[in-house]
């Protein structure tokens, strides 16, 4: 209560002498600003809500959850109608080419670019189910390509060969990651199969199908090998601040950081939230940056000077954006960063500013 009356007979003070100040007079008043001025939760969750390919599992022998992005795509794979024939005392093989088609894949949100998927899983699926395995006596996958492209023209490949899918109908991409981290619009599937018929020549065979399946399973464990930036939605700046009577200003930002991330985290500032879009005309302001320490808690202190009380006036708009830098080990090297389903970045400003008051007018007009 004590407290509370402080701060009432201050704010009197101020109002009362906000005209009439004669700076001969003027003397220091110090006041907690014990309101928030700004706080935030940035979570995981919220920045891929729109994306629907994403699934939650259970991180490894842990009791956490990591978000996934799963995607699969089946592809029928029509076998034409053909007898089984022998040259001399070989049975004569049977090419099935596998017509051009588009794997479908997750659009991933563009604050991942400038990150890295570590732990991909890309498979082909051959379902047989449509397919009389009796009468063949192996079906060797010759050549599959798997072709990524993206929106600025870059090109990576992938490719499985001499595979016998009736031992083993599953054929594994090998470092798929290349595939996926070039951030592809579409991953274009071809190639051809020869089946090998057992042998019993004369036998007609009708209606055969492979069922070719692409499956994607790739969990939020990601390397950041540049700064990657994320951003909050502008926030209005709490409390009523007017610079002019300010002497000095002190913030107190508290960060709850549970994520596996560093950085820098930059707070701007700005009187419209237009002024914050990628194509304003005016640029905003920068008041303070803090070094994010990874998975940590921590409270920093920050000495305003003149130049930003203005900055602080009200109906001030904060933005923050995240410039992130990934986890790295002994060495030095980079090291995969994993994102769980509850990680969120907690943000807390308050602050104590020293006003400027003349309390020889202020007696005056009590």
């Amino acid at each position: 209560m004590k407290k509370i009356l402080m701060l009432l007979t201050l704010a009197v003070i101020i109002s009362c002498s906000w005209d009439n100040f004669n700076s001969d007079n003027l003397v220091s008043w110090s006041i907690n600003l014990d309101f928030p001025l700004f706080k935030t939760n940035y979570t995981i969750a919220e920045m891929l809500k729109d994306y629907d390919e994403l699934a939650v599992e259970q991180y490894e022998n842990t009791t956490d959850s990591i978000y996934v992005f799963n995607a699969s795509t089946p592809h029928d794979i029509d076998v034409q109608n053909y007898t089984i024939t022998k040259v001399g005392n070989v049975v004569v093989p049977i090419p099935v080419p596998i017509a051009d088609y588009e794997f479908e894949i997750p659009t991933l949100p563009e604050e991942l670019n400038g990150i890295n998927f570590v732990d991909v899983d890309l498979t082909l699926e051959v379902d047989l189910a449509q397919f009389n395995v009796s009468l063949a006596d192996s079906v060797i996958v010759n050549t599959i390509l798997l072709t990524a492209m993206n929106d600025d023209g870059d090109i990576e490949t992938a490719t499985i060969t001499n595979q016998d899918i009736l031992i083993d109908g599953t054929l594994i991409i090998e470092d798929p990651e290349d595939l996926i981290n070039i951030r592809p619009t579409r991953i274009v599937v071809s190639g051809s199969i020869t089946i090998y018929p057992s042998d019993q020549p004369g036998r007609q065979v009708f209606g055969q199908t492979l069922i070719l399946t692409s499956n994607l399973h790739a969990p939020l464990i990601l390397e950041i090998t540049e700064t990657s930036t994320i951003d909050t939605t502008p926030e209005q700046i709490g409390g009523d601040l007017e610079g002019g009577l300010f002497e000095s200003f002190t913030l107190f930002a508290e960060i709850d950081n549970q994520m596996e991330l560093g950085g820098n985290m930059r707070f701007l500032v700005s009187p419209d939230t237009m002024n914050f879009e990628p194509n304003s005309l005016v640029t905003p302001d920068t008041l303070f940056t803090i070094k994010l320490l990874p998975a940590q808690f921590q409270t920093e202190i920050i000495e305003l000077g003149s130049d930003k009380f203005d900055l602080l006036a009200d109906s001030t708009y904060m933005k923050t954006y995240f410039e992130f830098v990934g986890m790295t080990d002994a060495q030095g090297d980079p090291a995969p960063t994993r994102f769980f389903t509850n990680d969120s970045i907690k943000v807390l400003l308050y602050g104590s500013a020293v006003y400027l008051v003349d309390p020889q007018n202020a007696d005056e007009e009590e």
